[in-house]
């Protein structure tokens, strides 16, 4: 299973959400904290400085068919 920056997004909000129930003096670290991340996960959709494990396509660099290498001899 794959986890997209989709599904991470909403993830953190719960996380941050629980957090500040159980520790309220981390409101302000915890907003600002999730501003960041949600701000870097949207750029990196719009410029994609990192993957997250998605595979883009197979690049091969060679010959990959043994019938069209050429002889030797």
């Amino acid at each position: 299973m794959v986890i997209t920056a989709t599904q991470i997004t909403p993830l953190v909000a719960i996380v941050a959400g629980i957090l500040i129930l159980i520790i309220p003096r981390l409101l302000n670290y915890i907003v600002a904290l999730y501003l960041i991340f949600v701000g870097v996960v949207q750029l990196n959709e719009t410029h994609h400085w990192v993957h997250f494990g998605m595979a883009g396509p197979a690049v091969t660099v060679g010959v990959t068919d043994a019938s069209k290498a050429p002889a030797h001899g």
